[in-house]
């Protein structure tokens, strides 16, 4: 009888009930994000899209768990998503090895990622272009792509290694013509 009032109470939620929740949440969600961003505006926009999830979501709760359980869940997985969308962006500055560099500079190396990407087999491009660029998880790639979620990480990681191996050709080809060149 709880669970059926309480699912009542939430699909008629007030604008007012939501502000409440998340005047009771936000620090704590604020926290918890700072804990995986370590930068406070990040922290920031990530509560507020755990808020924005949370508000869209709500009517799909299905009170196996608390609210605040359910706003946490919401919460990691939003840090998950940030904390790999970071790693990408390390990923691609690492390879290059990239320091302060000119605007100019930035488009190109970013022209030559997207080149590279290009040049993959569809079946590794696809699931990249939807993971770092579109920012799909691997469950919803699966979905898109009519494969298995492991299916998309295996082809994630192969595409990740090609490109290493692409990137760091360059890198060589590089470093040869300007050793020669001295």
């Amino acid at each position: 009888m709880e669970k059926q009032q309480s699912k009542i109470e939430v699909n008629q939620l007030s604008e007012e009930d939501f502000i409440l929740i998340v005047d009771e949440y936000k620090k704590k969600i604020i926290n918890l994000c700072y804990s995986y961003t370590r930068d406070y505006y990040e922290a920031e926009d990530l509560s507020q899209e755990v808020f924005v999830s949370l508000y869209k979501n709500l009517k799909k709760f299905r009170f196996e768990s608390s609210i605040s359980t359910y706003i946490y869940k919401i919460t990691l997985s939003k840090c998950m998503d940030y904390g790999r969308k970071s790693k990408v962006k390390k990923f691609f500055v690492n390879i290059f090895n990239l320091q302060e560099k000119s605007h100019e500079d930035s488009v190109l190396e970013k022209n030559y990622v997207r080149e590279s990407i290009d040049k993959l087999p569809e079946k590794y491009k696809t699931p990249i272009y939807l993971y770092f660029y579109i920012g799909l998880n691997q469950k919803e790639i699966a979905s898109v792509m009519g494969i298995s979620e492991k299916n998309v990480e295996g082809r994630i990681y192969r595409a990740k290694k090609k490109l290493k191996i692409e990137f760091q050709k360059e890198e060589d080809d590089y470093e040869k013509k300007y050793r020669f060149n001295r």
